[in-house]
């Protein structure tokens, strides 16, 4: 598996099942970067499946979320973790990640849902 180093997001393997992008910045923090690597393996190679989903939000690979969340702080370029898309340069294409579409459609669908409730009481 190969590694590329990234100014984008935290890590991911999205788009390139033989590859994992890694936020550069990680190489200064050798333990949160384990913790990382170990998350992205354990991903499937596929583009979108229930595994990955699942392992996404139930993965219990040791990530100190103090020190991620400091990290992130530190280095703002990380949130765009958080966007369901945006533009490679190393791959220059737009990503698309669909997982994270998927929860974002979820949060709103149950957003819309508490509204509609609120609405009618």
């Amino acid at each position: 598996m190969e590694i590329v180093y990234t100014e984008l997001g935290l890590a991911n393997r999205f788009s390139n099942p033989d590859q994992i992008e890694i936020n550069k910045h990680l190489k200064k923090e050798p333990e949160l970067l384990a913790q990382i690597l170990k998350h992205e393996l354990g991903h499937t190679d596929k583009t979108f499946s229930a595994f990955d989903l699942k392992h996404d939000l139930t993965s219990g690979s040791g990530i100190n979320n103090m020190k991620l969340f400091m990290f992130m702080l530190k280095h703002p370029k990380t949130f765009l973790q958080f966007s369901p898309m945006y533009y490679s340069k190393s791959r220059k294409k737009i990503i698309y990640d669909l997982n994270l579409g998927l929860y974002y459609l979820i949060l709103i669908g149950l957003f819309g849902i508490g509204l509609l409730i609120v609405w009618l009481i």
